[in-house]
């Protein structure tokens, strides 16, 4: 597999303003043979208040070598903007964060779903069939589009040094602190994909850490090694980002900015808090357990400073607002995609119309099954906002996964998070925390204020297999439809998980083989 390198990639990108109310999308199919330009609405988070008008046909004028586009879209700050947006904005695809990597493939190999159809289209998942065709081309896709946004993000990361003087600050420290920080986040996905957990493998050689823009073949890397580097990324992320982030100084900017949003909407870009939590998630993968709880702690100790917050709890309020409620617990969310299509991945998986061969959903009601097994506080604000009952169009009663519903809003109260995608939360430094906390005070300080703020009562806890017990049921209902939990059961070896049948009755049993995913054939063949 070879990349031909940044431009067909890149005009995914928002190129230019048509107005100031509608953003679009200049899609260019072919540079080399055809350009079709196709005007697709897009969103004002992913845009690039760029190219003036005048300067449009000038920019799409179709040139015989593509490295002379390519020139002229890293020939400003803007240009830059376009080519990061296109990253973001790709990490939508259903096959990488727009349904494998999060609700769909990832979620279904955490067993939280009863499959009540033989021939459901996610069957295969659920067995860990990795032989199966349709897995395998799953395989295949997720390897191909997580290596092709990788190699564009080394695209970026190689003009910013080249473009440094023409930059400035904060746009050089700022861009190339986002650029590493996002090749980062997806060889580190990839790993915990391809990879065994760390303690078990970590000299096994999994999968290559790419740095160039233009892929060929290059060697395959440990586990040991690849998290060396995304360490080293991180860091200097980190370094960058400290800098130049405005996050730091005037929180999430989640609010348009009539001249620019170059600088706005933090929590849709790798921000520093974003990270700082990815390395305390990576150093507790490594076992590094007092790195994890320094970073961890960091982002709350900053992100949650008090008067200052930059990351609050939701509120009761907004639990409680029947007609916009924020289902994602918005507040909260250290990155996210911004998703216009949001609603097709709620209404493709988690519909109450769709038939059983298509729903993912748990099994029982809201009163019995695994609802009232995982939430059996009703107040859990998590219970009241992710799950409905509803008739469908058979007159059977279904129960449903509501999280990403469609909310519609002509008041603007819900633009920060009707199209949000969440991939990290501060919740999850919180149990990173109770896992890292040297004694059980400390576990039960941040296992007690993440429960206030979902609504529960706080409790003691009694000892060490309470506590995992603890850990284990947050991780299950903070992360539905966002992919963390397989992860969560794969970094500790577990050799049973709860059964989506019985759950909290039965245990699954789960094979070291069941974590791994093969390397995709086309991979293989090369390199024989």
């Amino acid at each position: 597999m070879k990349f031909s390198g940044f431009l067909p990639f890149v005009t995914n990108a928002v190129l230019i303003i048509l107005s100031p109310e509608r953003f679009h999308s200049l899609l260019v199919e072919d540079f080399k043979l055809l350009i079709m330009i196709k005007l697709i609405k897009y969103s004002l988070f992913y845009l690039c208040p760029v190219l003036m008008l005048s300067s449009c046909d000038k920019f799409l004028e179709v040139k015989p070598q593509d490295n002379i586009l390519e020139d002229q879209v890293f020939s400003s700050v803007n240009g830059f903007n376009i080519a990061i947006n296109g990253i973001y904005a790709e990490m939508n695809n259903t096959e990488t964060y727009g349904t494998n990597l999060t609700s769909g493939l990832v979620d279904v190999m955490a067993q939280y779903y009863l499959l009540g159809d033989r021939e459901h289209v996610y069957a295969y998942y659920t067995g860990y069939d990795f032989n199966n065709v349709n897995f395998k081309d799953r395989i295949e896709s997720i390897w191909s589009r997580m290596y092709t946004l990788i190699a564009n993000t080394n695209a970026i990361i190689a003009r910013v040094d080249e473009k440094q003087d023409m930059l400035g600050n904060p746009y050089y420290k700022l861009y190339k602190g986002e650029s590493l920080a996002m090749r980062a986040f997806l060889h580190f996905d990839l790993l915990r994909l391809f990879g065994s957990t760390y303690a078990e493998d970590a000299a096994v050689k999994v999968m290559p850490y790419m740095t160039k823009p233009d892929r060929g073949i290059e060697p395959l890397l440990t586990a040991s090694e690849v998290l060396q580097k995304i360490n080293e990324d991180l860091k200097q992320a980190k370094e960058l980002l400290k800098d130049s982030d405005p996050i730091l100084t005037k929180g999430t900017l989640n609010v348009e900015d009539p001249l620019s949003n170059l600088l706005n909407y933090r929590q849709y870009r790798f921000n520093y808090f974003a990270v700082t939590g990815l390395l305390a998630r990576v150093n507790l993968w490594m076992e590094n357990k007092e790195e994890a709880k320094k970073y961890a702690k960091e982002v709350i100790d900053v992100g949650q400073a008090a008067g200052k917050e930059i990351f609050p709890f939701v509120t009761l309020e907004a639990v409680n607002n029947a007609n916009l409620p924020d289902r994602v617990f918005s507040t909260e969310v250290l990155f996210a995609l911004y998703n216009t299509r949001r609603v097709n991945i709620q209404n493709s998986l988690f519909s109450y119309s769709l038939t059983p061969q298509f729903i993912l959903t748990f099994v029982g009601s809201l009163s019995e099954g695994r609802v009232p097994q995982l939430y059996p506080n009703e107040n859990d604000y998590r219970r009241k906002l992710h799950w409905a009952q509803r008739v469908n169009n058979a007159s059977n009663e279904v129960l449903y996964f509501t999280k990403y519903l469609e909310v519609t809003d002509n008041t603007g109260v819900a633009n920060g998070y009707k199209n949000m995608f969440p991939l990290m939360r501060i919740s999850e430094m919180y149990l990173i925390m109770m896992e890292t906390a040297t004694d059980l005070t400390e576990a039960t300080h941040y296992y007690n204020i993440l429960q206030v703020h979902r609504g529960l009562p706080e409790i003691n806890i009694s000892g060490e297999a309470e506590l995992q017990e603890l850990i284990q049921n947050e991780y299950l209902k903070e992360f539905i439809g966002e992919g963390q939990t397989f992860f969560y059961f794969k970094r500790l070896r577990m050799t049973s998980i709860p059964s989506p049948i019985r759950p909290g009755i039965d245990k699954m049993p789960m094979d070291k083989t069941f974590y791994v995913m093969p390397l995709p054939d086309s991979e293989i063949s090369q390199r024989n």
